[in-house]
């Protein structure tokens, strides 16, 4: 089970090298600056960082140490309070060598150090060697544990544990792969905001979150009551835990989904693997347009198809077989869903229009969910009722019908009105189909 072989030690011994390793670099070939202060590398700038500031990297770094003593690396033991960022600015940080002990990044404090806090955002931390992990985290002061926060980073390991955690406290929003372990903590308390977890398994002692508590001189036991997920309404979709082959947790937490009208229909959309995030589980972006691809396959998520049978598959000359959104399209178009623009054309990366979504919705009922409408609300008369186009004209009276369309604002002092032409936001888009898988699954009872 221990994976720890005393890496603090040597990590202090590293740290005492760190001077005499370092040379000065020219103006404009830094690794990192803090302000204006440029610093050779990344090890340096964290050892002269000060409580509050920010390091930012300024380019790819790989390699930096020599030796055995691989990586970058603090050790800190002062008895002030430290609190710092490295912003990686889209840069990554790499260890391709193998050693004993070895870690792309190393962040160390003694038994006397004060609280420790340092955040990590915007990049992405690999481990290529082996028995090298992606990054080693480890706090003798058991009175004030250090506290590392991730912040939109990958960390991959291809030898070993992608976090390796002694003592500390990891707040983790974060995609993180590993060898036996995503992450592997002792006496350590783990906090998943948001992330996909995943590793290989090798032993019976592996698993994607593997959370130990010190029982003895030479034992622990696992306990899970050290890992931490967000409260309601995130996301947890664990896999397999404990099988010997790869496993992965993923937790959605969007941060950029605050309580609001659209709060519960985009989390709703989420948990039935309607929607996803943009890029990662942690960010949606909720008022940018939606795509006429992302609605159909949105629609094809919706309800639940199978698109093995549409892969490599394309009606429409601006779509090709091997796009990411085919398949769905492809579904759509064969099950009446959509006809596309005529000659051929899709139009797939143009935002949806209102009146365009009405229509993709009215025939998903129509031909899928195999609903007939019905009149549930009493509809106003909308001042832009004329600008509907005569082909949406029935599907726009439809969905407003049944209250799954409903007017809108221009601004907060606009009259409230159809806008037929103006396109559909991502939090808009939730809203729609909830209502309407809500409105067959009331009918369905």
């Amino acid at each position: 089970m221990n994976k720890y072989v005393k890496r603090l030690g040597a990590v202090t011994l590293a740290a005492g090298m760190l001077c005499g390793m370092v040379c000065s670099a020219s103006a404009g070939n830094f690794a990192a600056k803090i302000g204006s202060t440029g610093y050779a590398t990344l090890s340096e700038a964290m050892e002269k960082v000060q409580n509050g500031q920010t390091i930012v990297v300024q380019s790819n770094i790989t390699n930096e140490t020599a030796g055995n003593l691989a990586g970058v690396q603090l050790y800190y033991d002062g008895a002030a309070a430290k609190s710092f960022a490295i912003d990686f600015n889209g840069h990554s940080l790499t260890e391709n060598r193998s050693g004993d002990p070895v870690q792309a990044l190393a962040l160390c404090a003694g038994e006397k150090a004060g609280q420790v806090s340092i955040t990590l955002k915007n990049g992405k931390i690999s481990a290529g060697g082996e028995n090298v992990c992606g990054i080693y985290i480890g706090d003798d002061n058991t009175s004030s544990p250090m506290t590392v926060t991730l912040q939109n980073m990958t960390v991959q390991a291809k030898g070993d544990a992608g976090i390796l955690c002694s003592g500390a406290k990891l707040i983790s929003q974060a995609n993180v792969s590993g060898v036996d372990d995503a992450v592997f903590a002792e006496d350590s308390t783990i906090e998943l905001v948001a992330g996909t977890y995943t590793a290989a398994g090798q032993d019976s002692d592996d698993g994607v979150i593997a959370a130990y508590r010190t029982t003895g001189e030479d034992s622990a036991e696992l306990d899970f009551s050290l890992v931490r997920t967000p409260e309601a309404p995130a996301i947890v979709r664990p896999a397999d835990w404990t099988s010997l082959r790869t496993m992965s947790l993923t937790v959605i937490h969007f941060a950029d989904v605050k309580p609001s009208w659209y709060y519960d229909y985009v989390y709703g959309a989420a948990q039935k693997g309607i929607v996803s995030g943009v890029g990662n589980v942690w960010t949606f972006l909720p008022n940018n347009a939606v795509t006429r691809e992302q609605f159909a396959v949105i629609l094809a998520n919706t309800a639940g198809a199978d698109l093995s049978r549409y892969k490599n598959i394309s009606q429409f000359r601006d779509v090709p077989a091997g796009k990411w959104s085919a398949a769905g399209i492809e579904w759509a178009r064969a099950n009446g869903v959509l006809s596309g623009k005529g000659n051929g054309i899709f139009a797939p990366a143009d935002s949806i229009t209102r009146q365009e979504a009405c229509v993709m919705l009215y025939q998903f009922q129509t031909n899928v969910l195999k609903l007939e409408p019905r009149k549930l609300v009493e509809v106003p008369a909308f001042a832009d009722r004329s600008e509907v186009s005569s082909w949406a004209e029935t599907a726009v009276q439809v969905m407003l019908e049944e209250g799954i369309m409903s007017g809108n604002k221009e601004t907060k002092t606009s009259p409230v009105m159809i806008m037929p032409k103006g396109t559909t936001s991502r939090a808009q888009t939730c809203v729609l189909v909830t209502k309407l898988l809500a409105l067959s699954e009331s009918r369905a009872q």
